[in-house]
């Protein structure tokens, strides 16, 4: 083991273990892969383990499992032994996948079973929450804020509709999570007689979810989980075997464990096992999305039987970077103004590492920590990153840098003004800028073929066309405005597009005066081409989608986005053969405005690194910077909207304007299927609004872990902004509470240390 892989002390701990059960708080860049990498390959040489069994490591993303496999790997031949032996590195869900397939009798399932992906999912829930809308028009009336003029907000009913979409989905994970059928839930209610609207709607939605899984044959992720750990249960004889099979468990980002996770995992692990979880309690930011949380690794540390250990040494970042993240730990735990979230971030905190370390801090420079307070507009402060990031990146051509925002949609705009701006983007977000550009040009162009005679949707499908004729990018955004213009007052499109010698359009503008030559000519090529795919529109969506690229599209890469799209498309029109143009139109829309997740369509790659794109700026959300370091981090849209500190003035993302009283419904419907699933119904659960309070304390909680995962993914440079936004009642954001004191925090440690 040469130097560079020199354990440090609290590392060394951890390598003496050889069985029982072991927790490890890591701190942010403590090198916990490494040290879990090593541990696996330690046992596996050592002779703690047969020739037929495995070490099972268990970590949260697939990304993480080819890294992790890959350091075992190579540890393994260091010890000169062969690198893809004993040893298995998952995800819950592949592991879970692992147990049901091997044995899908014991799960009531046939051997050829099929897992819904998220489309799959996201498809029944619509037409379930669809049917129930209409079915239900006293729900909406129920939950609407009575102040609403309904003139004034014409997409209320799209609004609802999105609203319970996402509270389906949380009501359905949440039930399974409570390992609660459908009838198994319509029976407690009988036998309760608890009635509740919001109940009453999840029960429904889970009862035609469920259904539309079995007829077509599928089981989701949810099921996989519930079906792993009943299967386990189950056949006591297949448990043992897999107990010998796994006689060692290294569960990685245990602070994200759910309560089905950690049942599965003991159960594998058994009370005499050896089980060892690593973690940190202060990166739990998923919270809101899922149904871990980190109080499971926090019991587990505190168990008399397991031996718990911390891992506080970190080279990553300089000592002001270091100083800043555990001053926001500190000001948490003992000076937060609201003493429920003063448990939110909790010691070990981070020490630098000591002299000599084979991975020293970089070189400590508290110029390179910015705090900016100036009252910025969303707007504003893109642009102000930009221009940093203009007179930055050209004088450090051989660093990272990467720009972490709160939501995708914002870094959507960010990615959008770096381009703008002509520097190099790398994105993680949900979808990429240029999967979003083809799928919107697709979307307009196909919203035009089903209405031809609508002028504004031929003005739009023009708009994303006619800078495409003109590729050497001569067409000028005069010219474009004034042909669109044309176009858009001409009542008459069919004129245009299908000419008769009496009624010709273009013709008639030849005749006059005041139009330039290009913008007829603009005109005269876009018209052949919108007939050619109207001619095309009775083509299979595919085929249809595929024409019309070819005609447009010269980049190989929007012609390979172009023919996934297709191939996509395709794939939902057999799934769905009652469906026409327009509803396979809004399939495009959602890739378009980033609300879908599409595999395959973004840059980022399994197993990104940072190191590996120098020069060019990364801007990812700090859930996908997790686990990721730069050299110069921009941390962005830190107010009180995005980062709220439990004030009377904060508002929150989950609390929809449109819905009564600033209700949180997600967190009012989910504390009463807790409530019903415990035989806890009492007004402690079941009184309104008292949901709402604890959701808003566990989602700022939440949110100061996220602004130290960001804070921490920063080596050497940090700079943190805020801007005032406005939320739908026009209110301004103001700085998040948490970034208003590290601010000060660090002007007066500057002022004491340049005396």
């Amino acid at each position: 083991m040469n130097n560079r892989h020199q354990p440090r002390p609290n590392q060394s701990q951890i390598l003496n273990y050889s069985g029982g059960w072991m927790g490890v708080s890591a701190v942010p860049g403590s090198g916990k892969t490494y040290t879990l990498s090593l541990l696996a390959a330690q046992i596996i040489t050592a002779g703690l383990i047969n020739e037929e069994q495995e070490v099972l490591i268990v970590t949260l993303v697939n990304s993480a499992v080819d890294n992790f496999a890959s350091r075992i790997g190579s540890f393994v031949e260091q010890f000169g032994l062969m690198r893809d032996m004993n040893y298995r590195v998952r995800t819950l869900h592949g592991l879970a996948h692992d147990i049901v397939r091997e044995r899908p009798d014991l799960a009531g399932l046939s051997d050829r079973f099929n897992i819904a992906d998220d489309r799959d999912s996201d498809e029944i829930v619509k037409a379930a929450v669809s049917g129930w809308m209409r079915s239900h028009p006293e729900f909406i009336l129920e939950w609407t804020n009575p102040s609403l003029n309904p003139q004034r907000n014409s997409d209320l009913p799209k609004k609802w509709e999105d609203l319970l979409v996402k509270l389906g989905r949380a009501f359905i994970r949440q039930a399974k999570d409570l390992q609660l059928s459908p009838q198994q839930l319509r029976d407690l209610l009988n036998s309760t007689h608890y009635q509740h609207s919001l109940l009453q709607f999840g029960l429904e939605i889970y009862e035609t979810y469920q259904r539309g899984l079995v007829l077509r044959s599928l089981i989701d992720f949810d099921d996989l989980i519930t079906l792993a750990l009943n299967v386990l249960k189950t056949d006591a004889d297949y448990l043992q075997r897999l107990r010998y099979r796994f006689p060692y468990i290294l569960e990685d980002e245990a602070q994200d464990s759910s309560r089905l996770q950690e049942e599965i995992l003991r159960q594998l692990a058994g009370e005499n096992g050896n089980w060892v979880r690593v973690g940190d309690p202060n990166q739990a930011i998923y919270e809101t999305f899922t149904t871990a949380s980190p109080d499971y690794l926090r019991r587990f540390l505190k168990l008399k039987r397991v031996k718990a250990y911390d891992l506080p040494d970190s080279g990553r970042s300089t000592l002001s970077i270091i100083r800043l993240a555990n001053e926001l730990i500190r000001w948490t735990i003992e000076d937060h103004p609201v003493e429920e979230l003063r448990n939110a971030l909790t010691p070990p905190f981070i020490r630098p590492t000591p002299p000599g370390d084979p991975q020293p801090n970089p070189p400590d420079k508290p110029d390179e920590i910015y705090l900016y307070m100036k009252k910025f507009s969303a707007d504003g402060e893109i642009k102000a990153v930009v221009d940093s990031l203009k007179r930055w990146l050209p004088e450090h051509p051989d660093q990272t840098v990467a720009v972490l925002v709160p939501r995708n949609e914002r870094g959507s705009k960010v990615v959008a003004a770096l381009k703008d701006a002509g520097l190099p983007v790398i994105e993680l977000l949900q979808s990429s800028q240029t999967t979003r550009q083809t799928a919107a040009m697709l979307e307009k162009i196909l919203k035009s073929l089903n209405k031809a005679t609508d002028p504004r949707l031929l003005v739009d499908a023009f708009k994303q066309v006619a800078g495409l004729l003109y590729p050497d990018g001569s067409l000028s955004q005069h010219t474009l405005q004034q042909a669109a213009h044309l176009l858009l007052t001409n009542n008459a499109p069919e004129n245009y597009l299908y000419p008769r010698t009496e009624n010709n359009w273009l013709e008639d503008l030849h005749q006059r005066d005041d139009l330039s030559e290009q913008v007829i000519a603009l005109l005269e090529n876009f018209a052949p081409l919108m007939r050619r795919w109207q001619q095309a529109i009775l083509l299979p969506i595919d085929q249809l989608i595929l024409t019309i690229a070819q005609d447009i599209f010269r980049e190989p890469t929007q012609l390979a986005l172009a023919h996934s799209l297709a191939l996509l498309l395709g794939r939902t029109a057999q799934r769905h053969p009652e469906w026409q143009l327009p509803q396979l139109t809004e399939e495009l829309g959602l890739i378009a405005r980033n609300e879908r997740r599409i595999l395959g369509f973004s840059d980022e790659e399994p197993g990104f690194n940072p190191d590996d794109h120098p020069g060019k700026v990364v801007v990812a959300t700090i859930h996908k910077a997790k686990g990721l370091e730069w050299d110069r981090v921009y941390l962005i849209s830190v107010n009180n909207y995005d980062f709220p500190s439990a004030q009377g003035f904060d508002r929150y993302y989950s609390e929809k304007y449109f819905v009564r009283n600033q209700l949180n419904l997600e967190a009012e419907a989910l504390s009463r299927l807790k409530a019903l699933a415990n035989r806890e119904l009492t007004a402690l659960y079941l009184e309104e609004g008292i949901a709402t309070q604890q959701a808003r304390l566990d989602y700022c909680a939440e949110r100061l872990r996220l602004f130290y995962v960001g804070i921490t993914r920063a080596r050497r440079s940090l700079i943190v902004t805020y801007n005032t936004g406005r939320d739908m009642q026009g209110n301004e954001n103001s700085p998040a509470l948490p970034f208003v004191h590290l601010q000060k925090f660090w002007e007066e440690y500057r002022r004491e240390n340049s005396a």
